[in-house]
């Protein structure tokens, strides 16, 4: 969220003579780094993960299923916190492409602004208050889809604390099947 912040309001208020290229490679980088992290947190939850397993089988073989049960709920959580992050790797990755959209859209402009004869022929073939008013329309409609995609993610986030439940049962069963071959 605060990445998306920043972004947005630095393309919004960013003094006009910097370089829209170089601005652009600037927020990749940025967004590169915040990936790599991500991948970070990743490997460090599958580590975590493998431990717990391990830690599993340990009480399981002790006869502790209590614990068995409470370590197999950290491995649900642990993997539904890994496909939030493989989400938010996602999201970063569709922001950069925003990005080299956006920069390629800037070029495409200066070019414009550069050509008065393709400026004029472009004004006899698309009327540009017209094109403003769908371009308004398609970020209503952008912006509407992502409100959407926002509450149908917290819909099945709700679901998905059943989901951890199942999991850590299943996970406890096959612990307990291996144990008894």
């Amino acid at each position: 969220f605060f990445l998306s912040f920043h972004l947005t309001y630095h393309m919004l208020f960013a003094p006009k003579k910097v370089d829209p290229a170089k601005q652009v490679r600037e927020w990749k980088r940025s967004i590169n780094r915040e990936k790599r992290s991500l991948d970070r947190e990743i490997l460090g939850i599958d580590r975590a993960e493998k431990k717990i397993v391990l830690d599993i089988k340990r009480a399981a073989a002790r006869g502790d299923m209590e614990s068995a049960k409470i370590l197999a709920k950290e491995v649900a959580q642990s993997r539904k916190a890994k496909d939030r992050l493989y989400t938010s790797k996602a999201q970063l990755n569709s922001i950069a492409m925003q990005l080299q959209s956006a920069l390629a859209t800037v070029r495409i402009a200066g070019c414009m602004q550069q050509s008065t004869a393709v400026m004029q022929s472009l004004n006899q073939l698309v009327r540009l208050p017209q094109l403003h008013n769908v371009m308004l329309e398609m970020g209503k409609e952008m912006e509407k889809t992502g409100l959407i995609e926002e509450m149908v993610s917290d819909i099945f986030e709700d679901m998905e604390d059943d989901e951890i439940q199942e999991a850590a049962d299943e996970e406890v069963e096959k612990v307990n099947q291996r144990r008894e071959m």
